[in-house]
């Protein structure tokens, strides 16, 4: 006979947000500046964009989708005994990559860390550990462990934490309605002569994980998410 078992489900309860912008326009700038309303139509969604990747990387929860940085499931890997404040060495990535879940990691790191990476070197040949862009005929990023390293200004600087961060994006769940809603008005700002632009969005974000995996053998955690402490 076969032994029943009851699997374990946990309810994940996004509830949607607005991230929203307004711009102001006196009637001047309007008439005389043909292409205005085109640049902001073409600039405040990628602001918009820009404002939901930051708060799935390090948002609080509170009004603002919660980022895997501050997730439960985050795991931090300790520095080495002895290593030097605002550096990154080899048996940092080495030991990081140790820790993730999954197969589908990408390596986010602010743009200060890029000089530790083209100097890491591993044993006593002097190995490097970064195999930067390939040129015209190679990738457009550089790798470690075979996986994309891309820089993005939501990473902290060189030697905090969320400086250098390994992360599979599949295990973050998001959810949006009805896309960017537009609307202007003279009303607002009617006794300066102003126009004003309304721009709003309805998302919300959280990692689907809220604790590490402890696997079935071995003694250290697993995560999607895993980045080197201060």
């Amino acid at each position: 006979e076969i032994t029943a078992t009851k699997p374990k489900f946990r309810q994940l309860e996004p509830k949607l947000k607005k991230v929203a912008a307004m711009v102001y326009a006196t009637e001047e700038l309007l008439q005389d500046t043909t292409a205005f309303v085109g640049v902001v139509n073409a600039t405040v969604p990628k602001e918009l964009m820009y404002q939901k990747d930051a708060a799935a990387f390090d948002g609080s929860g509170v009004g603002k989708p919660l980022g895997f940085t501050n997730s439960d499931a985050f795991i931090a890997v300790a520095k080495e005994s002895g290593q030097g404040a605002a550096t990154i060495v080899a048996e940092n990535v080495i030991k990081m990559w140790a820790r993730r879940w999954g197969s589908g990691h990408v390596w986010f790191v602010n743009r200060d860390v890029t000089p530790q990476l083209y100097t890491m070197e591993i044993g006593s040949g002097g190995q490097l550990v970064y195999m930067p862009p390939g040129g015209l005929s190679g990738l457009p990023y550089g790798t470690i462990f075979g996986a994309p390293v891309i820089e993005i200004e939501h990473c902290n600087t060189l030697g905090t934490l969320g400086d250098i961060v390994l992360a599979d994006m599949s295990q973050y769940l998001t959810i949006s309605k009805g896309g960017i809603k537009t609307a202007s008005s003279i009303h607002v700002r009617f006794a300066y002569d102003e126009s004003v632009y309304r721009f709003v969005e309805r998302v919300d974000g959280m990692p689907v994980w809220d604790t590490p995996l402890t696997p079935a053998k071995g003694t250290n955690t697993l995560s999607p998410f895993v980045g080197l402490a201060t």
